[in-house]
């Protein structure tokens, strides 16, 4: 992959429908609030991962890597947000959906993408 990252896994996020299109989806958890929650569940949760057959390694190591500059919210505005919210999980459906309010129209106009060296 086109990443520092030498390998990269497919995980399970419980808003992704498996029977609709191609069950891929890029994940970005330093932007958007269902991702990092996604991905904080997993961290935290020992049945989850095992539910899916997740190991350790997949997914302890990871943090979200910065992607965008968000005026307000800096570059790892999902995390910063879901912390201001208190969302512990992927089903604060409510607090996730003021979640992307806050942060998709703010990152749509005003974010700016970071740009880095190919590592």
């Amino acid at each position: 992959p086109l990443t520092s990252n030498k390998v990269i896994y497919a995980l399970p996020m419980l808003t992704i429908k498996e029977d609709k299109g191609t069950g891929v989806v890029s994940s970005v958890p330093s932007d958007s609030p269902d991702d990092f929650t996604a991905l904080k569940d997993l961290k935290k949760k020992p049945a989850f991962r095992g539910k899916y057959g997740i190991k350790d390694e997949m997914v302890l190591p990871f943090e979200p890597i910065p992607i965008i500059e968000i005026p307000v919210y800096g570059h790892l505005s999902a995390p910063l947000v879901c912390d201001e919210l208190k969302i512990q999980s992927q089903n604060d459906r409510e607090k996730l959906a003021e979640a992307k309010e806050r942060i998709y129209l703010k990152g749509f106009y005003d974010g700016v993408m970071l740009v880095d060296g190919f590592k």
